[in-house]
């Protein structure tokens, strides 16, 4: 059977309690998700300081450069997945498997995804309203006569996610882009699309430290 870890600061944790996904026809096992107790999310979120340092480091443009190769792989690679590896055409056989959409609908939404991970640039221009990206790296600017700053209040960007349409995980997409870790809490039947979209990031040299992927039950989350 098939085990989706978690990830804590971009490395496989697996842990003793798991959570069965099952085939939304049949009600046979598909796969095991590694379950993270309160406490182990509070250490991993103690990191997250650490994290945003290291991710805002990194210039914008060259963020932007790694979103448009994850969007490749998240489309086209055969990526990690626990100890097996995962094609795109897999992933969503198994989106469709363990929340009942169709195959197309899974597909048609993967690609909205993939869309916003290629076309972050454009989704930060209508985000900050045309801010010069080059202000997320120094943190002010000059516009149009007028001095702009970008100042992170938060370390980490926190996201409890459904179970529907993948298509709804390309509203948390651009946060690393804004230079802000990652921490994810998947949707029970819907955690391969967010999985797949970390190890794309991954994949594409984005800081494992700023992604987090961190099964919980309702006490965690």
């Amino acid at each position: 059977m098939l085990h989706i870890p978690a990830l804590r600061l971009g490395k496989p944790y697996v842990s003793l309690e798991k959570a069965k996904l099952v085939h939304h026809v049949t009600g046979e096992p598909v796969a095991e998700v590694s379950q993270l107790t309160s406490a182990a999310l509070s250490r991993t979120l103690m990191e997250m300081p650490k994290a945003k340092k290291e991710i805002a480091k990194i210039p914008c443009r060259e963020l932007l450069a790694m979103y448009k190769q994850a969007a490749d792989y998240f489309e086209t690679a055969t990526l990690p997945l626990g100890d097996d590896q995962q094609t795109f055409d897999d992933y969503i056989r198994s989106v469709s498997s363990t929340t009942g959409s169709p195959m197309v609908f899974c597909r048609r939404n993967a690609g909205k995804v993939a869309y916003v991970l290629r076309n972050v640039e454009e989704v930060l221009g209508g985000l900050t309203r045309g801010l010069d990206l080059s202000v997320l790296d120094a943190g002010f600017g000059m516009q149009n006569g007028r001095m702009q700053a970008f100042y992170p209040t938060t370390d980490s960007f926190g996201a409890i996610l459904p179970s529907n349409s993948p298509g709804v995980h390309s509203l948390w997409v651009p946060a690393l882009a804004l230079k802000t870790p990652l921490v994810l809490k998947p949707g029970r039947e819907e955690p391969w699309t967010p999985f797949r979209v970390l190890m794309a990031f991954q994949k594409a040299g984005l800081p494992a430290s700023s992604l987090n992927f961190l099964p919980t039950d309702h006490a965690g989350a």
